[in-house]
Formats: structure tokens, sequence, C-alpha cells
């Protein structure tokens, strides 16, 4: 696995960047599960990202470790909103960011039926491998 796969495995949070009704940016957290070369993320029904991406569907990601070493990948592509997670992949994705027990909790007193999945399969990414932290020999 390569370092950049191995990145995108962890869970980290991401930052999902789409174009507004004026054209402006707009950039929101958001938690993501990459599975297949495909970032699969989830959004309420009707939220800002939704009709963003409904209206313009090209979008970028940002996806970076704030610890030492320093490694981000920007992923740019067309998103597609489709109908909201399986319960599998909303346990999936609680659990990767929540841990088992704060998973159980958060899905029990959420649902998903008011939500969107969105599908992001990258056209290109960007990294950025930072210095400070890394040993010489792989800087």
């Amino acid at each position: 696995m390569s370092e950049q796969e191995e990145f995108l495995a962890e869970a980290n949070v991401a930052v999902l960047a789409t174009v507004g009704p004026g054209g402006g940016a707009h950039a929101a957290p958001i938690w993501y599960l990459y599975e297949g070369g495909v970032f699969i993320m989830s959004t309420g029904r009707g939220s800002q990202k939704h009709r963003n991406i409904e209206r313009q569907p090209d979008v970028s990601l940002v996806v970076d470790r704030r610890t030492l070493p320093y490694y981000a990948a920007t992923v740019q592509g067309s998103a597609e909103i489709g109908p909201p997670l399986s319960e599998e992949e909303r346990s999936r994705l609680a659990v990767r960011y929540l841990g088992e027990e704060l998973a159980k909790a958060y899905l029990s007193g959420t649902t998903g039926g008011d939500a969107v999945s969105i599908r992001l399969r990258p056209r290109k990414i960007i990294e950025f491998r930072g210095v400070a932290g890394r040993p010489e020999d792989t800087a």
C-alpha cells in the first residue's frame, strides 16, 4: 500500500470545498470513507454542500495530517449525490471516527434517512509532504 493509500485509510477529518450560488467557495469539514478509490461521504438533505453539488458537481476535498510529519492530499473531481448511506456504511463511518462505544451512542441518536450520500471519484490527487518532522533520508 502506498503512503497515499495508507494516509487516506486513516480517520482524518477532511474539508470539502464546493462552489456556492454566487460562485464563491464553500468549505466545510466532513467525515469520509475511502474505498476502491472512491470517497464516500454523507450530508444533510438540503444542506449547503448538497445544494452546491447539485448545482455544480466539481469539488475539492483536502485531507491533511496536522501532526508531524505533515502530509496532505488535495483531491479534485466531480461529486455525485445519491441515496442515504446504508446502515452498514453509516456504522463503518461512525466507528472510523468515534470508535465502537461512541459510535453506538451516536448511531442510536441519529438516523440516516434525512441525508444524502456524496461519492467523489478523483480526477486528480495532489500530494504535499512536509519536510518538518521527517527523517532526513525520506525528506
